[in-house]
């Protein structure tokens, strides 16, 4: 029997939604339930977090979005344990920002 490693590693947002990891929602998992009201809290967190200066983006202080539980080995493959509503949720608005940008300042987003 192989011996568990439990790891706790800080990544940007950025590292979280690159070709690392592929998600998957274990069976045990509650279904998404998070209403309007609980993704525009998470949305009025991030604006918050970002504040009105122009900063560039690593200059202003981390977010802290919460833990994400993941079972996870050495391949992209990452069972979520915790944290499926906030990814998911980010997923969605992160989706929505792409269709909202024009073409011409998508690459802006893919950095």
């Amino acid at each position: 029997m192989s011996a568990v490693k439990i790891q706790a590693t800080d990544y940007p947002i950025s590292k979280i939604f690159s070709n690392d990891f592929v998600f998957t929602i274990p069976l045990y998992q509650r279904p998404y339930a998070w209403t309007t009201e609980q993704a525009g809290e998470l949305l009025e967190d991030l604006i918050t977090a970002l504040g009105d200066s122009d900063d560039k983006i690593d200059e202003i202080n981390p977010y802290f979005l919460g833990n994400i539980v993941l079972i996870k080995g050495d391949k992209r493959d990452a069972q979520v344990v915790d944290g499926q509503q906030r990814l998911t949720t980010l997923t969605i608005l992160l989706a929505a920002l792409r269709t909202s940008v024009s073409k011409e300042h998508i690459h802006i987003l893919t950095k």
